[in-house]
Parts: C-alpha cells; structure tokens; sequence
C-alpha cells in the first residue's frame, strides 16, 4: 500500500478549514460577529493642589459615587478666605451706613421738635399778649376801640407768620430727612450689588472646592494611580484611570459576501454569544476600513481572516462585559 504524501494531507486540512470559516462568515446573512470594547477613562485635576487621601489602589472595584481621591488647593482655600473676609466687610459697611442714617435722622427730628417748641413758645409769648390786650379793650374808651383792634390784628398775623416760617423749616427738615434716605438706599443697593458679586463668586469658588475631590462616575475597576498622598500636582494633571466594568462600544465585523448596506445612526441588536438571553440595542456611528479579526473570532489561528470594522455605540448601562464576543443582527 502506498504511503499517503503528507503535502496533500496538509492541502486538505487547509481546505476543510477554509471551507469551515466559509460556511460560518460567508452565508450572506445580515447578522455579523463583533467584540465589546470599553476605554479606561482617565481623571485629571482641574487645579493645581495637594493631595490630601487616596481612597483606591490598582485593581480595586469602585462603585459609581465613590470617592477617589481627596485634593486640597492652598490657593483656592486663600481666595475662599478673601471672599467670605470681603462679604463680611461689605455687611459689617451696609450696618454702619445704616446706624449713621438713623443717627442723621435722630438728630433731625430732635431739631425739628426743638423748632415746635420754639414756634409754640413764640407763639404763646404772643397769644399772652392778645389775651391781655383784650382785656385791656374792656376798660380803654369806645373813641380808642379802632386802635385796639388794630393792634390785635397786627398781633394775630404775627402769629401766623410765625406759624409759616416754621412750617417751611420743618418742611426743610424733612426734605433733609429724605434726602439722606434716598442716599442711603443708594448706597446700601451698591453695598448689597458688590455682596451679591462676591457671593456668587464664592459659591463658584465653593463649587470648585467640591470637584478638587474625585469620585467614580460609574461603576468599574480602578487601571492605574498616577499620584501618591501628600504630592503637589498641576492642573490638568492625571490623577487615576478607570476601566468601566460594562463595555461602551462594539466593533463589529464584516466578513466575505455579508451585506454591506448599513447606515450610519441604523439601529442594531447586540447579543452576546454565549449568553444569547443578554442583549440590548446599539447605534451603527461609524465604518473602519478593512482589518484582520481580533484573535478571539478567528477559528482558526493558522488563517487571517479580514472583516470590514463597523463601530457601534452602547448605552452605559448594559449587561455585557469588557472582551465578549457578540452577534450583531
């Protein structure tokens, strides 16, 4: 019997491996295989300060709200301190305004009640003398009476007069009142101006306090720590990354014969492989060029095979892991 030449047994390994990647790429169908990606996402300081507490290591799961890192900023504490020592100053200004207001206007309405008293004594000075006069009329003769009467006439528009005068001072007096009312408002309104303006340059300030400290804004496993408790950092200086714990994208891929018609925004279904009960809805955002396929869906690691890339985005929360292998339809 003749010995079977092993090139041949080789050809036709190769064959029926081809034909084997054959019937499971090139059927034609819509549905495509792909690989769930995720990007380590990287956490920078948005300024510069020192690191008061690490909270993670390498490795270490965090769940989303957890905190990081602790960062301190001696410059951003300074400018807080100035601010809040500003407001005050501009509080302490508006209650000092206003005591010198009130004084202003005590002091005012004491010259006013001293006025009253002056026009009543004056005018009282005068009606003594009315009264008297009157009774002086009783006793002069009738041939003198005009003269009398011209006398008391005099006396009673005397009084009036006085009455007049010091109805237009005290009108002076409240004019000044409320002059210095009107100053005041304005003063207070630029006081209360410049409080509003550095209150809400505070809670900026306060505000930006709160972001020096660093939490997980999702769920995943901490990469790296790139600082150490205690360091001086910069701004925009890389502080940790995190791998999220589900997938953010799919690279899908085209292989052979398959449909080539997909659109940009289309709607896809992503399922996992293994557990085919696991999928949820992605959104084609791009095309790649032509690749070799990752090794996890070759079939065969002595053949290359090429598929087009075709991205595909994933909501964050989903039930896929990082590396899966998925069909998408």
């Amino acid at each position: 019997m003749k010995k079977i030449n092993s090139f041949y047994v080789f050809i036709f390994l190769m064959f029926a491996t081809l034909m084997t990647v054959n019937s499971f790429y090139f059927k034609g169908s819509s549905s495509f295989l792909g690989v769930t990606y995720s990007k380590p996402y990287k956490i920078n300081a948005e300024k510069s300060g020192i690191i008061k507490g690490l909270f993670v290591v390498p490795g270490q799961e965090v769940q989303k709200g957890d905190q990081l890192i602790e960062v301190e900023s001696p410059q951003l504490n300074l400018e807080i301190q100035k601010l809040r020592k500003e407001i005050e100053l501009f509080m302490s200004e508006k209650r000092e305004k206003k005591q010198l207001l009130n004084s202003k206007i005590q002091l005012y309405e004491s010259e006013k009640s001293i006025l009253r008293g002056e026009i009543e004594n004056d005018i009282r000075i005068i009606q003594n003398e009315i009264d008297h006069n009157n009774k002086l009329t009783e006793q002069i003769l009738n041939n003198s009476a005009d003269s009398s009467t011209d006398s008391l006439t005099s006396l009673k528009l005397e009084i009036k007069s006085i009455r007049e005068k010091g109805n237009l001072r005290l009108k002076a007096l409240d004019i000044k009142i409320q002059d210095i009312i009107q100053e005041d408002e304005f003063d207070q309104s630029q006081i209360q101006s410049k409080i509003e303006l550095a209150g809400e340059e505070l809670e900026w300030k306060l505000r930006e306090e709160k972001r020096l400290n660093k939490y997980a804004t999702f769920s995943g496993v901490i990469e790296n720590v790139y600082v150490k408790e205690g360091e001086e950092v910069e701004a925009f200086t890389s502080l940790v990354s995190i791998n999220p714990k589900h997938p953010s994208s799919v690279v899908g891929y085209l292989v052979g014969k398959k449909e080539r018609d997909k659109q940009l925004g289309e709607v896809v279904t992503v399922k996992s492989l293994e557990q085919p009960q696991l999928e949820i809805q992605g959104k084609i955002i791009g095309f790649g060029a032509v690749v070799e396929l990752p090794d996890i869906l070759e079939k065969d690691n002595s053949l290359t095979t090429f598929g087009l890339e075709i991205f595909i985005e994933i909501p964050e929360e989903n039930p896929l892991v990082v590396g899966e292998k998925i069909i998408v339809k």
